[in-house]
Order: structure tokens, then sequence, then C-alpha cells
């Protein structure tokens, strides 16, 4: 529901870190079969490429 004020947000990314629902990360966990260092560094990837489009690193 695009544009819901109720709407749950998942990942909020700011320039050095990203906020994450913890609902979200024990998901991620869950589909890697308990990989949680595969689920960490795909985090760590992805605030990376967050970083890199905006300039912050």
């Amino acid at each position: 529901m695009k544009g819901d004020p109720m709407a749950k947000q998942r990942m909020i990314v700011t320039d050095d870190q990203l906020l994450v629902d913890m609902e979200f990360i024990f998901n991620a966990i869950r589909e890697e079969n308990g990989d949680w260092e595969k689920v960490e560094e795909e985090m760590k990837e992805y605030l990376a490429t967050v970083q890199a489009m905006t300039g912050e690193q």
C-alpha cells in the first residue's frame, strides 16, 4: 500500500548505516538457512553500494 501512513518500513538507509527491521533480518537469515554471516556480508555490500552511489565512505 503505497502512501499508507501505517505501512511498515523495513529499511532506512543513511549515509553511513542501514537501519533494518528485525523481522527483515531474521527472514533473510532463514532464507539463507541460518547463514547469518552471508546475510551480514550482503548487508555490508548493500551499504557499500549505497555509499558509492552517494559519494560517501
